[in-house]
């Protein structure tokens, strides 16, 4: 956390003409989807308002971080929010707004699909490439049975999905491809899980997750409010 005369001496909004202040003597750590690590960032850019600090040194800071990856030199874009009580800064939310790590469709899932995605991702910063494809299977069954499909091996519970409509031809056909992707970092000592496959398996399971339970219930209440 930076200390609040930081904050401070950052000119208000107001009076630099929301221009872009250099501070890149700071740095702090992050998560760098790219890098698949924690790593060292540079704050290049700070973006802070103090228009709501009263002169007793009370109220509230935004600021607005600009940094970039010291590994792969990606950008990183932060908000962060202060609360100030008598000169002292209090970090009350800190929100990254790139690159987004999470989507927050996920949140609509059952939990039996939330858990395996969850692990998935674990397993994914991890490098546990395997362990993630395998868990990304995990999550296209749990699909499955969340849909009503409890019998029968996994091929064949996509394929009643699919002839059900659930998953169209697209959808089925990349759950089919995660499922083998799967079926190889539990089974194959040949075939290597490296780790674009890993992060292509997640990219896919998080699309599954978005259209079936995100965007499929968008479309309903769309069609609802069209109705009335």
């Amino acid at each position: 956390m930076y200390n609040y005369t930081h904050v401070l001496t950052l000119p208000p909004i107001s009076k630099m003409n929301k221009e872009e202040t250099k501070v890149d003597e700071f740095k702090e750590m992050n998560f760098c989807p790219t890098c698949n690590s924690v790593v060292e960032t540079v704050i290049v850019y700070s973006y802070a308002s103090d228009e709501t600090v009263t002169e007793d040194l009370s109220g509230y800071v935004t600021e607005v971080l600009l940094s970039k990856c010291l590994k792969c030199q990606n950008p990183f874009l932060k908000e962060k929010n202060y609360r100030i009580v008598e000169g002292d800064d209090f970090l009350t939310n800190e929100l990254q707004l790139f690159p987004n790590t999470e989507n927050r469709a996920i949140k609509s899932c059952p939990e039996i699909v939330y858990n395996p995605y969850k692990e998935a991702l674990k397993c994914y910063r991890a490098h546990a490439y395997d362990a993630c494809v395998i868990m990304c299977r995990k999550g296209i069954e749990a699909i499955c049975i969340d849909k009503g499909e409890i019998k029968g091996n996994l091929a064949n519970k996509l394929k009643n999905l699919n002839t059900k409509g659930i998953l169209e031809n697209t959808l089925y056909n990349w759950a089919n491809e995660l499922r083998l992707i799967g079926n190889n970092g539990a089974h194959s000592h040949d075939q290597i899980v490296n780790q674009q496959d890993a992060k292509e398996a997640i990219d896919f399971f998080d699309a599954f997750i978005t259209y079936l339970y995100h965007l499929v219930y968008q479309y309903e209440e769309l069609i609802k409010r069209r109705e009335i």
